[in-house]
């Protein structure tokens, strides 16, 4: 969904303020929705993030990159 966004915003100035401030609020949500997810998983998968930190810095650090702009 987060890539998605990116993708649509990347329309430039084509894109007008409600749907950047719509785009904004999806992200957000996006976001909020994959935290959830990931706490969800740690505590179902336990030992499976254990073994792949990798994976879980590489999400951290998706969830916390700002894709929309202005």
């Amino acid at each position: 969904m987060l890539r998605e966004i990116n993708d649509l915003h990347q329309g430039g100035s084509a894109v007008d303020k409600e749907v950047r401030r719509l785009l904004a609020e999806a992200e957000d949500m996006g976001k909020r929705m994959s935290k959830k997810l990931k706490e969800y998983n740690k505590e179902v998968y336990r030992g499976w993030w254990d073994k792949n930190p990798d994976y879980e810095k590489d999400l951290d650090r998706r969830m916390n990159e700002k894709y929309i702009t202005g």
